[in-house]
């Protein structure tokens, strides 16, 4: 959908929903259109589906560097750009010295982990680790940790590609949403149930409920 035929979307399904009470100016409902996609592209991104928000997935280069506040060894750490919302992927440009040598520099797929597992893998002179590929989680501030093994050796220049979803832009007047279309009824849906909340916060919350069962009707 355009922004014009969101905003009559919305319209549409308000006017419906709200038996002709007060109505919202075009403006208003952008800004509503805006905290609606966000949210839906957010729910995408918690579930790790990248079918419906592969019109936001880009692909950065970035540097390895070994953080300052590294508690650990063989942990290094790379920061996206500010636009980044959710990791898809990533690989390291590594060189690896014995047991599965690389024959020179070479890119590995890393394996992503939830942080609270990282200290499993945590080298230590009790606990001799041996990672074929380096493992990644999300840090704070949108950082990614880059942990790797004694035989693992990044060079620190252009040696991590990220894949990840970027925040898409805002709905305006004459900008249309950039998210895949697939998502566009529901990013009315919730806008208009944004509206409801406005103006009926007891309604609101029932219509979500209904919709939910409408999709679910298992539940």
């Amino acid at each position: 959908m355009t922004t014009d035929e969101m905003i009559t979307a919305f319209k549409i399904a308000y006017d419906i929903a709200n038996l002709e009470g007060p109505s919202y100016e075009d403006e208003e409902i952008i800004v509503f259109l805006n905290q609606a996609q966000s949210i839906e592209v957010m729910k995408e991104v918690a579930v790790r589906r990248w079918t419906y928000i592969s019109n936001l997935i880009k692909n950065e280069i970035l540097s390895t560097s070994i953080p300052a506040w590294a508690t650990y060894n063989y942990v290094r750490s790379v920061t996206p750009s500010a636009e980044y919302i959710g990791y898809v992927s990533s690989r390291s440009n590594i060189t690896r010295t014995t047991f599965k040598t690389t024959s020179g520099t070479e890119w590995v797929g890393n394996i992503l982990i939830r942080k609270e597992q990282s200290v499993k893998y945590v080298s230590s002179t009790l606990n001799h680790i041996i990672l074929i590929v380096p493992r990644v989680f999300e840090d704070e501030d949108k950082r990614i940790t880059i942990i790797h093994d004694r035989h693992t050796a990044f060079d620190g220049t252009n040696d991590f590609s990220l894949d990840y979803v970027h925040k898409p832009s805002d709905i305006g007047v004459g900008v249309d949403s950039d998210v895949n279309e697939v998502l566009h009824e529901r990013i009315v849906n919730t806008a208009v149930d944004l509206g409801k909340e406005v103006w009926n916060p007891q309604e609101a919350g029932a219509s979500q409920q209904t919709d939910q069962l409408m999709d679910k009707p298992e539940m």
